[in-house]
């Protein structure tokens, strides 16, 4: 199936099977990074910790709203590490594909 010029030029959301390695690669570095605040090192450890933990808010094994707290703790988590962070750090440790931060980034501030 061929794409229509049209589809082509519009830009592509970045998908979240697409951002997980890229945002478990910028949590890595921004813990090993002297210029990352003690309390957003606090913040990354604790939301690894309670993602890790099979105790949750919400049971896991509730369908439709089983995983709704985990995600509720990562959104809030990167809105907290973007406000946090200068982009010049995060930039530096996203990796080579800056537009797809930048988009990323964008598209969290639509939102919020």
């Amino acid at each position: 199936m061929s794409e229509t010029p049209a589809q082509a030029e519009q830009p592509q959301k970045p998908g979240i099977v697409k951002m997980v390695p890229r945002i478990a690669k910028l949590v890595y570095h921004l813990m090993r990074d002297p210029r990352v605040p003690w309390t957003v090192k606090a913040t990354l450890g604790g939301m690894a910790v309670y993602l890790a933990s099979p105790v949750d808010l919400i049971p896991d094994w509730i369908p439709g709203a089983g995983y709704l707290d985990d995600i509720v703790l990562v959104a809030i988590g990167i809105n907290y590490i973007f406000a946090k962070i200068p982009e010049d750090v995060i930039i530096e440790h996203w990796g080579e594909d800056v537009q797809l931060l930048k988009r990323f980034r964008r598209e969290r501030k639509k939102k919020a």
